[in-house]
């Protein structure tokens, strides 16, 4: 079942909006709205489309109506609503954009302040698109870190690994001769004598 979107809530509006923008059934400022033909009774496209599910009226005067049969509103009627000032819906996120509704979807889709989840693993923190970057390099706990000096430290590592097995090899050599002495002490004279 596909979701449903009623209007536009008054309140995002700059300007208290004329009544006759108003759809008829969800009581919102009209969204992509559509008209029966008869009596021009105006509706947002979706909010009709889910009344006609179960009801083959308009709402408003009952008389038949289909999908099929809606109809856009006059060009008069769309432009004034499109000139319409509406507040992004992301203003409690931060945006105090303030634009015409005929450009409200695209100002949406670019806006700084869109809800984006961190992609580090482990995170999932939501946080607004403009300070995703800075969150997911500078900020999460979750952030891959990467080594400046990590060559450095890697060919130390190895210089020490080198030297510990040099180590380890002369304990083992010494180890050995010792044990040999205490074996044959006679040995310890022919050493000497060398």
């Amino acid at each position: 079942m596909a979701s449903f979107i009623q209007g536009y809530d008054e309140e995002r509006f700059e300007n208290k909006v004329n009544q006759n923008f108003l759809c008829q059934i969800c009581f919102n400022d009209l969204k992509e709205p559509v008209v029966c033909l008869i009596n021009q009774h105006c509706f947002c496209r979706s909010c009709i489309t889910k009344h006609l599910e179960n009801f083959k009226t308009c709402p408003t005067c009952a008389d038949e109506l289909t999908v099929e049969t809606l109809a856009e509103p006059p060009r008069m009627v769309k432009n004034l609503i499109n000139e319409l000032k509406i507040r992004c819906v992301y203003i409690d996120r931060g945006c105090l954009e303030v634009v015409q509704l005929q450009h409200l979807d695209r100002h949406e889709e670019t806006c700084g302040y869109t809800p984006a989840v961190c992609t580090n693993q482990g995170c999932g923190l939501i946080v607004n698109k403009r300070d995703q970057i800075h969150h997911e390099s500078e900020v999460c706990k979750f952030r891959k870190l990467k080594c400046h000096s990590c060559e450095e430290i890697t060919k130390t590592l190895a210089g020490v690994e080198e030297r510990i097995a040099k180590i380890e090899k002369n304990n083992i050599t010494v180890e050995t001769k010792n044990v040999d002495l205490e074996r044959n002490p006679g040995m310890l004279k022919e050493i000497s004598q060398i």
